[in-house]
């Protein structure tokens, strides 16, 4: 990864997604991570920002940015719908959460969730909006795939700053990558599948990369 990031002109982070120990962050740091998540939505708030707190002092000095988390994200079962827990984050808990810790940004829950989804999301704005009432803090939107595009709009105007993408970007590449096999006359040699494949996902990437208002941007 570090390699491939050398390779182009505009900045790269190498980023640790839902890291949920100590531990974890600090083998990520060790491996050049210049980014890391730590995930302890699942824990109380007090002992939440006890963890962010020790992940925040291993990875400031050394410049390496921390995202954090409140309001577990929702997981979706394999037909696309969603599984109860504690999703929606509790404004005031966020407010409680930010007066213990300080990350260089925070994922919120407000209905989103990891996987396709099943029909149309409930995605609550005014979570957002409340919370980006009281913080500057960037925030984080996860579980973007197959969320309504002006869903997206709407919370990147209130606050968001990273929308994250990632069941979509695995699965398109790899339905490409079956369209390849099916299509090319490859002779066998997977790197023209993957070229294939690589070359239809980056107008996809650039989709993304528009609807967030980053076109044109370093």
């Amino acid at each position: 990864s570090r390699w491939c990031a050398a390779k182009v002109d505009v900045p790269v982070s190498i980023h640790l997604d839902h890291g949920d120990s100590l531990a974890l962050c600090r083998e990520a740091v060790g491996l050049g991570f210049t980014s890391v998540m730590i995930d302890g939505s699942t824990l109380l708030v007090e002992k939440n920002a006890a963890l962010t707190k020790e992940v925040i002092a291993l990875c400031r000095p050394l410049g390496i940015h921390v995202e954090a988390e409140i309001g577990e994200l929702q997981r979706l079962d394999a037909e696309g719908a969603q599984m109860p827990n504690k999703n929606i984050a509790d404004v005031a808990k966020v407010r409680g959460f930010l007066n213990l810790c300080r990350p260089d940004s925070l994922a919120i829950g407000i209905g989103n969730a990891h996987g396709y989804y099943k029909g149309e999301p409930d995605i609550h704005l005014e979570i957002l909006e409340a919370v980006c009432g009281f913080t500057d803090l960037p925030l984080v939107l996860h579980g973007c795939t197959g969320m309504r595009p002006e869903i997206i709009r709407r919370s990147l105007l209130m606050g968001i700053a990273k929308i994250n993408f990632g069941t979509e970007i695995r699965y398109k590449y790899l339905q490409y990558y079956e369209q390849g096999i099916k299509e090319l006359n490859h002779q066998g040699h997977s790197w023209k599948v993957s070229q294939f494949a690589n070359g239809r996902l980056t107008e996809d990437i650039r989709a993304i990369i528009r609807l967030s208002g980053s076109e044109g941007k370093a």
